[in-house]
C-alpha cells in the first residue's frame, strides 16, 4: 500500500526568501490555476511549544510567505495577505495567494523620476513593438521588480519564445495593473499560458514565472482518468450565462474617439440560439489588430454554453499529484450513468488543481478546461 504523502508548511520572509519557521497547519486547502492566481487557506494552532519565534511577526500580512511541500517537493508558494487570530481557540486563520497577487498591486510604469509633478506619471509609457509575447510577459514582471522595494525575487523559469510578435503600449494615464496586463496578454488569441510557481532551490524554494510557448503542460500526454478507476467522482456544471454570439472589444478613447472591434458568429441563430452580446474593455489596446484579436478571442471563448467539469482523483495513483501539473492534457472516460446515458470519452486539459491535504487517502480536485456543452 502506498503511504500517504506528508505535507509540511514553512513561513519565509518575502523580501529575502529566508525560511523563518516550520509550522503545523490544519484545514489546509490550496489551488493552482492556469492563467490566474492560486490561493491558500489554513489554520495555525498556537501554544507554548508550537512556535520558536513570534507568531504575530511570523504571520504579518504583506511581509511573509507560505510554502507548502508534498514530501520533499515544493508544491505551492505565495504571499500572506490576511490573518485572523481567535483568542478563544488560540488559532490563526491564514490566507495567502500566489505571486501573481503581488502584481495585481503594481502598475505598468517605468521608473518614476524624483519629485514628479502632477503631469509626470500621465506622460510616462511602456512600449513593446514587434516583441515576442513571452518576452512581453517576462518584461512586465521584470520592470515591476526594478522599482525600489518592488523586487520579490520572481525570476523567469526559462527563456523559450513563442514566435508570436505583439505590439503593446501601456500609457501612464491608464495606470494599468501589471496583473491585468498579464491577464489580457494570456487571453488574446494564441496568447501565452502564464503561471507563477515554485521550484526546488537550495535554502528555500525559488519563485518563478512559467510562460508557455504558447501553451504550458504536457500536451498530447498519456494521462488517463477513468471513473471507477483513478477517478472517485465528478461534477458537470453547465453555464450559459456567459455565452455570446457577438463580442465587443473597446480600446482607449472617449465618445466618438473610442475604438470598438466587433466579432460575431451568426451561425448560432439557425440553431435556435438568440443574439447574445458581451463587451470587454482593453484600455491599453489602441491598434486595430490587437482589438480584433481580443474581440475574436472573447467571442470564441463564449461561443456556446460550456460545461466546467471537475474530477476528484486519487493523488497517490498514477498519474500522481506530483506528476500532474496545470496545463497538462489527458483523456477522460466516463461510463454511461444516469446523467450521461451514452457516457463520455474525450480529450481534456487541466486548468486548476485543488488540494486538501489530510489524514485520509490523498484526493485532488482537477478542474478541466471548459467543454462545449450539448455538442456532438
Amino acid at each position: 500500500m502506498v503511504a500517504n504523502p506528508v505535507y509540511t508548511y514553512l513561513l519565509a520572509d518575502l523580501a529575502t526568501n529566508r525560511i523563518l519557521e516550520e509550522i503545523r497547519l490544519t484545514n489546509v486547502s490550496f489551488n493552482k490555476p492556469l492563467n490566474d492566481c492560486g490561493t491558500f487557506n489554513g489554520t495555525w494552532k498556537l501554544g507554548a511549544k508550537t512556535a520558536h519565534l513570534d507568531p504575530y511577526d511570523l504571520s504579518m500580512p504583506c511581509r511573509r510567505v507560505i510554502y507548502a511541500f508534498r514530501d520533499d517537493r515544493p508544491m505551492w508558494g505565495g504571499i500572506v495577505w490576511t490573518r485572523k487570530y481567535d483568542s478563544a481557540t488560540q488559532t490563526v486563520a491564514l490566507g495567502a495567494a500566489e505571486w501573481w497577487s503581488y502584481f495585481d498591486h503594481r502598475k505598468v510604469l517605468p521608473l518614476i523620476p524624483g519629485s514628479p509633478d502632477l503631469t509626470t506619471v500621465a506622460g510616462l509609457s511602456v512600449t513593446y513593438t514587434n516583441a515576442d509575447q513571452n518576452n512581453i510577459a517576462r518584461g512586465l514582471v521584470a520592470l515591476a521588480q526594478t522599482h525600489t522595494g518592488g523586487n520579490i525575487l520572481v525570476v523567469p523559469a526559462d527563456t523559450e519564445l513563442s514566435n508570436i510578435p505583439r505590439d503593446r503600449t501601456y500609457n501612464g494615464w491608464d495606470l494599468t495593473d501589471v496583473g491585468h496586463a498579464l491577464e489580457n496578454l494570456s487571453n488574446v488569441i494564441d496568447g501565452p499560458d502564464l503561471v507563477f510557481d515554485v521550484a526546488p532551490g537550495t535554502a528555500a524554494p525559488r519563485r518563478v514565472l512559467r510562460v508557455g510557448t504558447p501553451w504550458l503542460g504536457q500536451q498530447g500526454s498519456a494521462w488517463r482518468w477513468e471513473m471507477g478507476g483513478n477517478v472517485a467522482s465528478y461534477t458537470w456544471p453547465s453555464d450559459g450565462t456567459r455565452m455570446a454570439t457577438r463580442a465587443f472589444a473597446t480600446g482607449q478613447g472617449v465618445e466618438l474617439g473610442m475604438p470598438i472591434s466587433v466579432s460575431e458568429d451568426t451561425s448560432k441563430y439557425a440553431d435556435g440560439f438568440p443574439l447574445l452580446e458581451l463587451e470587454k474593455q482593453y484600455g491599453s489596446a489602441e491598434d486595430e489588430d490587437t482589438l480584433d484579436g481580443h474581440a475574436e478571442a472573447d467571442q470564441q471563448t463564449a461561443r456556446m454554453p460550456v460545461a466546467l467539469p471537475t474530477i476528484v482523483v486519487r493523488g497517490d495513483v498514477s498519474p500522481t499529484a506530483a506528476e500532474v501539473n496545470r496545463g497538462d492534457d489527458g483523456w477522460l472516460v466516463l461510463p454511461p450513468d444516469p446523467f450521461h446515458r451514452a457516457g463520455f470519452e474525450g480529450p481534456v486539459r487541466i486548468v486548476d488543481m485543488g488540494f486538501k491535504p489530510g489524514a485520509d487517502a490523498e484526493r485532488v480536485d482537477l478542474t478541466l478546461a471548459p467543454l462545449l456543452d450539448g455538442v456532438a
